[in-house]
């Protein structure tokens, strides 16, 4: 389970598992007034399908949400995220442009909003690239592909003078 925290509040995902099917929600926790509270999501991406599956990123001081799902045979992503108490939806990720590479998943997000992607090679035996996808010309960039590395995890940074 990933937990995100943004603007003093932690969020985590739910299923709600009293309505017929199964649906998602987000659940947070003010960290200052200590108070539960329901985000509600949109209906696409509150049904779950499947292997669909949604994660929670930081991106630009706001609450994303990122669901992944299926379209002709490849993996894509779509991003939403969180303005005033509702989501919007931002952009796709998809590699259509890129048949012989597939993304594996989103890892996080640079401080440019930028996500950076895992891209798996179709050929047998290549390992995983890390990249940054920028969502305006639809291109990849690779960031590392130096064979050494089998995965990638992204942390939050932030600089602070305020001892821990």
């Amino acid at each position: 389970m990933k937990q995100v925290v943004v603007d003093g509040r932690l969020y985590w995902l739910a299923n709600d598992g009293l309505v017929d099917g199964c649906s998602y929600l987000i659940v947070s926790f003010d960290l200052t007034s200590e108070e539960f509270r329901e985000v509600n999501l949109p209906d696409s991406l509150a049904q779950f399908h499947g292997s669909l599956a949604l994660s929670l990123y930081k991106l630009r001081e706001s609450l994303a949400v990122i669901k992944d799902g299926v379209e002709a045979n490849k993996r894509v992503y779509h991003v939403w995220m969180m303005q005033d108490d509702s989501f919007i939806k931002l952009y796709t990720i998809n590699s259509s442009h890129s048949p012989d590479v597939s993304i594996l998943r989103v890892c996080g997000f640079r401080k440019t909003g930028q996500p950076l992607i895992i891209l798996s090679e179709a050929h047998p035996g290549s390992t995983s690239i890390l990249a940054a996808y920028d969502p305006y010309s639809k291109s990849i960039t690779n960031i590392r592909n130096d064979g050494n590395y089998s995965s990638y995890t992204v942390y939050s940074y932030m600089e602070t003078l305020l001892l821990l």
